[in-house]
């Protein structure tokens, strides 16, 4: 495959570190500002609006641009983002939303620019339609499944603004997030640290979020890269619960994550907000209702109720699974013994391993321990021992 070259206009040298580092390109070369002469043999061409504004770039288009195979253009601000994507978009002309850090855009430039470009697969985040939707205890189900089948380090990421232990017993862990803060802002955090902070189930690491609600709004999503790409080269899979506010803290996770997994229920209540996310929040973040699959949580079947295929065709999702309503005792139990509901529940704890088989899939992780013939194993081994 012949490399291409690419023209930067930008102020910014951290993009243009992060292209070379790739290794995919000819050549890329930057530039504070524009001429004409710039664009010999240049494949690619990305414009930063810090240095040319949107009206400008449009007269360059009409002039210059035009030739140029590939355009990017980096919006800096939401109100800019929203006013001109469609409308580049008709162009041909990608446009980056803000908010994205400099490896983030390098991801994506390559990812349309380079054909068979390998996407980091081994992170995936969950996240709420809205308030209550079960991203707690769900996401935490599953990535205890997924360590125990696959039996690879996997982490937990708590990401959405609050502690995120209600199924954790207290006196297994004394630190989290807010302990390592200092140390992953001034690029000083260790793998042996971050590793320290999570709270250890067999393969299975949990890193406890931010304690002081007051201060999960100032987590800035450069930070939270910089802690899942840490977490990338310690675990063999980050599973990451955002939650099901926006922040900063959640924004930086739902951009650095290869797949997204949607958690709603029946109520409509939950696809009215997620709707309303959509619109005015996610879709001027560049980020598209498509890029999920759908969890539903607290499945009742009902004839008054939509189906499950009713709702995957509703929000436009593929379906990964389907999680029942457990009785409201019964999840009391849960959280008063802060356990997991498929400790209580066989019917949840089915529907959960068959959600983690099919996440395992999209990870492109083997299955090592199939639960059901590890159960009669253990059962026979027990009766041969004499045990009960």
């Amino acid at each position: 495959m012949q490399k291409k070259s690419i023209l930067l206009i930008s102020k910014n040298e951290k993009i243009k570190a992060s292209l070379l580092e790739t290794g995919y390109f000819k050549n890329v070369d930057i530039s504070e500002s524009f001429n004409p002469g710039l664009l010999t043999d240049v494949d690619i061409l990305i414009i930063d609006d810090k240095v040319m504004s949107y009206s400008q770039y449009i007269q360059s288009h009409n002039l210059h641009f035009k030739k140029i195979k590939s355009n990017y253009f980096i919006t800096n601000d939401t109100e800019t983002y929203t006013t001109i994507h469609k409308k580049l978009s008709s162009y041909g002309i990608i446009v980056l939303p803000p908010q994205l850090t400099e490896k983030q855009i390098c991801g994506k430039i390559c990812s349309a620019a380079i054909e068979r470009f390998p996407v980091e697969n081994s992170v995936a985040c969950f996240w709420g339609a809205g308030h209550c939707a079960g991203v707690d205890m769900v996401s935490q189900s599953i990535a205890q499944n997924l360590s125990d089948i696959t039996e690879k380090d996997t982490a937990l990421l708590i990401l959405n603004g609050e502690e995120g232990t209600s199924y954790i017993n207290p006196e297994n862990y004394t630190h989290g997030l807010a302990d390592i803060k200092e140390k992953l802002k001034n690029n000083i955090l260790s793998e042996v640290e971050l590793k320290n902070t999570c709270i250890k189930n067999r393969r299975l690491y949990i890193l406890p979020g931010e304690k002081d609600l007051s201060r999960a709004r100032h987590y800035h999503p450069e930070e939270i890269e910089k802690l899942i790409h840490l977490s990338s080269r310690i675990f063999n899979v980050v599973l990451i619960n955002c939650g099901s506010a926006v922040t900063g803290m959640n924004i930086g996770a739902l951009n650095s994550a290869s797949f997204k997994y949607l958690i709603t229920t029946q109520s409509d209540r939950y696809f009215k907000n997620f709707k309303k996310l959509e619109e005015q929040i996610l879709s001027n973040l560049g980020i598209s209702a498509g890029e999920f699959s759908l969890i539903l949580n607290k499945y009742v079947d009902s004839d008054g109720l939509l189906t499950e295929i009713d709702i995957s065709k509703k929000y436009g999702m593929y379906l990964t699974g389907v999680v029942p309503l457990v009785d409201y005792v019964v999840g009391l139990n849960a959280e008063i013994n802060k356990k997991l509901l498929s400790d209580y529940s066989r019917p949840y704890k089915d529907c959960i391993k068959n959600i983690t088989h099919s996440i395992a899939r999209d990870l492109k992780m083997e299955i090592i321990r199939n639960e059901k013939n590890h159960s009669i194993l253990k059962n026979l081994g027990n009766r041969l021992l004499g045990r009960n």
